[in-house]
């Protein structure tokens, strides 16, 4: 077959009863246009070219600057400027159809044909459920080679809105904040709407926030102490947060009895879900943005029972900020919701 380069797409248009496949970046061309032969010699050096290159030159087509191209493996019609024929692989449309139409058979699937708004896209059926899915032509080539599988969105989402009915929870859509692996909800007994982990509302692991029994309903605090470690000489930052940080620091974390904690902030959190969630993010932005500002847990291992949350001084001022952008967000009548 022939060999094809990343191409645009190919709308099938009549030339003389055959099939001719035109580019579709030329799709603003009247169909009728590429139907009108070019009345010019076709010299004997672009047939060799084309036989060459696994085609026969049938006519040149439209004006003086377009081929229509047969291929010689499967009868194919296809519309190429001569500048192509003589410069670089023309693709055969044709030979790249058969290929998708192999992969996909080979990946599990029906090939319906190219996606008409993106020429890296194409759309398949799911023989076990009949739902169409639409899929880059790389994901379904790696799925015939078993490196990958293809997973039907539809079929996905009942699932998901089964599991959480099982549960008492109504599932709503995707989760508002971008995370693939969460979902957002609403609690059948009470109306409230919450972020889940998907695998965790499947399993049953979820409280509802509001009227739940567990710490996530309760109240809660993020904090910001600094710690001062006299024996290591060591001043640091902790970000987390706790119903009761004092508690926590006095009996929990394993301080040396001559370390010096101050807090420097206290931000109240209408329940334990929301500061964990706001935490969770805090975190997950501050390493992202300054990675050289998170001490390695070696340096403080024996000292402080945590393996992260542990900070240099000098990030202070963007973890204020950090902290006054997630008050900020807990007082909008959506802040509750998004955490």
């Amino acid at each position: 077959m022939c060999k094809t380069p990343a191409s645009p797409a190919f709308q099938p248009v009549s030339l003389d009863g055959r099939t001719l496949h035109v580019p579709r970046r030329s799709a603003h061309v009247p169909a009728e246009t590429w139907a009108v032969t070019y009345n010019g010699p076709i010299p004997d050096h672009w047939q060799k070219t084309a036989h060459a290159k696994g085609f026969n030159i049938l006519a040149r087509v439209r004006d003086r600057y377009h081929l229509a191209l047969e291929c010689r493996v499967c009868g194919t019609v296809t519309v190429h400027k001569a500048f192509t024929l003589r410069t670089a692989q023309p693709a055969c449309a044709g030979c790249a159809e058969i290929r998708r139409r192999s992969a996909a058979q080979d990946a599990g699937l029906v090939y319906l044909g190219r996606d008409p708004e993106d020429r890296h896209y194409g759309r398949y059926r799911i023989p076990e459920c009949g739902h169409e899915v639409r899929r880059q032509f790389e994901i379904i080539e790696r799925a015939a080679a078993g490196k990958t599988a293809i997973r039907c969105e539809t079929c996905l989402q009942a699932r998901e809105e089964n599991e959480a009915r099982r549960q008492g929870w109504t599932r709503l859509g995707p989760d508002p904040l971008g995370n693939p692996n969460y979902r957002l909800y609403r609690h059948d007994a009470c109306g409230h709407e919450q972020r889940i982990a998907v695998t965790n509302m499947s399993w049953g692991q979820c409280d509802c926030a509001t009227c739940g029994e567990s710490w996530t309903a309760k109240p809660s605090t993020i904090y910001l102490a600094r710690i001062t470690l006299p024996r290591a000489g060591r001043t640091v930052l902790k970000l987390g947060y706790s119903a009761n940080p004092e508690k926590r620091f006095r009996h929990q974390l394993g301080l040396p009895e001559d370390a010096q904690v101050t807090f420097l902030r206290l931000l109240a959190m209408p329940t334990g879900h929301a500061a964990c969630a706001a935490e969770k993010r805090a975190h997950a932005e501050l390493g992202r943005r300054f990675p050289q500002a998170v001490i390695p847990p070696k340096l403080y291992a024996g000292q402080i029972k945590v393996v992260s949350e542990i900070y240099t001084p000098w990030l202070l001022p963007e973890i204020e900020r950090v902290l006054t952008r997630i008050a900020r967000d807990i007082a909008s009548p959506d802040g509750a919701r998004a955490a």
